[in-house]
């Protein structure tokens, strides 16, 4: 699909029907009430809405969205399968582990299909064990489903591991932009890491310390 869209535009329920963009928050933002595979139902209302026709055919099982709400609970119980959670579907997502509704929300928004992805610094308040497992869970939607990925991060084990091109910002500039390779010998980026000048990077670099 080579069309493009200008999201701002766009109604919000738009930019995910339409335009096949989804998106997590930096804070959780689960239903902490319902359980792991009801909140990855909630992700797929709208299609659910639209084989019902908008109407009561829903209510009344009519084939049609019978055949649709199957769809919906095949694909939730595969996102949880696919982020280990399969065991903890009937749990509230509020009582699941804090690495645990991290990837319950990439799965939620996986639920609706999209084309691209958009993650706001999805490693934040992650261990290393969990931030080893949201990159192989990423790269997997990569591989698996050619879902593209835009992600803001600090997590440079994570930005490292998934990105074919990462943009660098130092206090809303950018400062570079290229491959992981090209990021990490960049003495501007590592100024900036270091919290040194651009020439004490350099040396840094050559010193190879």
């Amino acid at each position: 699909d080579s069309r493009e869209f200008l999201l701002e535009r766009l109604f919000d329920y738009r930019i995910s029907k339409v335009a096949k963009v989804a998106r997590t928050f930096q804070n959780i933002r689960l239903f902490a009430g319902m359980t792991a595979l009801e909140n990855l139902m909630v992700a797929q209302h709208n299609s659910l809405m639209q084989a019902s026709g908008y109407t009561f055919l829903g209510l009344i099982g009519a084939p049609g969205f019978r055949r649709a709400e199957t769809e919906a609970i095949d694909r939730a119980r595969y996102w949880l399968d696919r982020i280990g959670l399969t065991d903890r579907a009937d749990d509230a997502a509020g009582n699941l582990p804090y690495g645990d509704q991290r990837r319950l929300e990439i799965a939620r928004a996986m639920c609706s299909e999209p084309v691209l992805l958009c993650l706001d610094e999805p490693a934040a308040g992650l261990n290393a064990r969990e931030s080893d497992e949201l990159s192989q869970l990423l790269l997997a939607i990569r591989k698996d489903h050619g879902t593209s990925v835009l992600l803001i991060e600090h997590d440079m084990s994570v930005v490292m591991e998934i990105s074919d091109c990462i943009f660098v910002l130092d206090h809303g500039v950018k400062i570079a932009a290229g491959t992981p390779q090209d990021i990490r010998n960049d003495p501007k980026v590592i100024a900036a890491y270091l919290g040194a000048d651009e020439q004490a990077a350099i040396e840094v670099m050559e010193s190879g310390t």
